[in-house]
């Protein structure tokens, strides 16, 4: 078994970097990248660490520098006054969500569900999507803009950063920002994210609903996100919703009504909220069907209430009916939890894939995605693998879907290093599976091909994603031009996006 946290995520394994950085501060990283660039290493940046499409992982032979970011965790406030936070690449999505919030503050796009340690550098250049998604799109849309090391040392401010820490007006001809966003760090390594505020809504409200099939489900999220109602919706197939209502234990719902009370403004109506969470008990999701969770907000209660009536009238006509909305209230309560749900409810390993649809081509996605279960049913039942699906919207216009899967197999350093210890302490011990794991690649793989001729497209490409092989001939002329210019050596992290 791998013995280096550093050398695998989730899913991928590849090589120990032959030398690690771990920089206190800013200037200290852009000094030791810019020695290691010097000496003539490939240079590979980890925020972290949460990634499960390889992208950190190491192939390229060549002398590599590995550069840990997690200690640059400045948050510059300045800016609030003109709509954007400064956040260095090591902060927590955890960190700059609790900061902003002191403020009556958010970030318009507020990080993954991973955000306790996943970090801000990460996620824009992985892009991403949850916290602010379902109202304003992916962490491209929030990212207003950047600071990057680049290859040859020099440091490139973008977007509203073009003037350094004076900051700009952002709209001044062609923005290079959006270049950075999604490369896994193959363009450049962050340093600095600007990232778009916002006051927190005065009022949230939320409501959950079963339907009959995925695609009813899927109808309905389409609708609510061209007609831009909520704030987040989330959507469980049957099994992901039992698995979810398995993976809790009573001290996860002490905890969680103990944060639901802290968070619902106000003694009586926490207190209400609680009773409604207990007395609906973890179980309440198992026998519910296809499940649509929706937060709306708004500045006064008759705003909130349109959306939600809005909603619950679309749902109807889908022959949906209404179910407790637990699930909303834990969301709002915890946005950022332990991530014990890297594993399955037994200790099962736990790697996704996803794909972003465009409306009419997401509920066919998902019988694609029933076909490679079919069709690899043999291993599937030889290996113990199961599996469950999870649905978002990203924006008006965009439908994430994803499927996850489970099986049995050793923990690496990477999952040890995560979970709860209350979590490892009672979990099985699980030998290597390789075969399994080997299976479980090979589904991917099948989601991912049966999904591109719908133009599927996805974020964390890492290594997982065949972006380079699906550019056209001109996209292609293109990338290859401009990798040309700013890395003509393929030094910043060679091979992730197929580049």
């Amino acid at each position: 078994m791998s013995q280096n946290e550093f050398d695998h995520d989730f899913f991928y394994r590849g090589r120990a970097a032959d030398r690690q950085l771990a920089p206190t501060n800013r200037n200290e990283a852009i000094s030791a990248m810019r020695a290691a660039l010097a000496a003539g290493d490939c240079l590979v940046a980890r925020g972290g660490g949460m990634s499960y499409t390889g992208g950190y992982i190491l192939q390229d032979p060549r002398p590599t520098t590995l550069v840990d970011l997690r200690q640059l965790q400045g948050i510059e406030l300045e800016h609030l006054a003109n709509g954007w936070v400064l956040a260095e690449a090591g902060v927590t999505w955890q960190s700059l969500y609790t900061i902003l919030k002191a403020r009556g503050l958010r970030s318009t796009f507020g990080g993954p569900l991973s955000g306790l340690k996943s970090t801000v550098g990460g996620g824009i250049s992985q892009n991403a999507a949850f916290w602010g998604s379902g109202r304003t799109g992916s962490a491209a849309e929030a990212t207003l803009g950047l600071e990057v090391l680049m290859a040859d040392g020099t440091v490139l401010g973008t977007g509203v950063l073009s003037r350094g820490e004076l900051g700009r007006a952002r709209y001044f001809g062609p923005d290079f920002t959006r270049l950075f966003v999604g490369d896994c760090g193959r363009f450049g390594i962050k340093l600095r994210v600007a990232l778009a505020v916002e006051p927190i809504p005065a009022l949230t409200d939320s409501a959950s609903f079963s339907f009959g099939s995925a695609a009813a489900l899927v109808s309905t999220m389409s609708q609510v996100a061209r007609e831009r109602l909520v704030a987040e919706q989330v959507g469980f197939d049957p099994l992901l919703a039992n698995l979810r209502s398995r993976r809790s234990s009573f001290a996860d719902d002490f905890r969680t009504l103990s944060q639901v009370l802290r968070s619902s403004g106000g003694l009586l109506k926490g207190l209400r909220n609680a009773a409604e969470i207990s007395i609906a008990g973890r179980g309440f999701l198992e026998d519910a069907g296809y499940t649509l969770h929706v937060i709306c907000e708004g500045a006064e209660s008759g705003e909130v209430n349109s959306k939600l009536a809005r909603i619950r009238a679309l749902a109807s006509k889908a022959d949906a009916k209404e179910i407790d909305n637990s699930v909303p209230k834990i969301m709002l309560a915890t946005p950022f939890t332990p991530l014990n749900g890297i594993l399955g409810p037994n200790g099962e390993r736990w790697v996704p894939v996803h794909g972003l649809f465009t409306h009419d081509s997401a509920a066919p996605a998902y019988q694609d995605y029933l076909g490679v279960l079919s069709r690899h049913e043999l291993d599937i039942q030889r290996f113990g693998i199961t599996s469950a699906a999870l649905f978002s919207a990203v924006g008006a216009e965009t439908i994430l879907m994803e499927p996850m899967f489970f099986w049995a197999d050793e923990l690496d350093p990477l999952h040890r290093s995560t979970l709860e210890e209350k979590v490892l302490q009672r979990i099985p011990q699980n030998p290597p599976e390789l075969a399994a794991r080997q299976a479980v690649g090979q589904l991917r793989e099948a989601v991912i091909a049966a999904w591109e001729p719908r133009g599927a497209g996805h974020f964390q490409v890492g290594r997982a994603y065949p972006y380079a092989a699906r550019l056209d001939t001109a996209q292609r002329s293109l990338i290859d031009h401009w990798l040309a210019a700013i890395d003509p050596d393929r030094r910043m992290n060679p091979g992730v996006l197929g580049l």
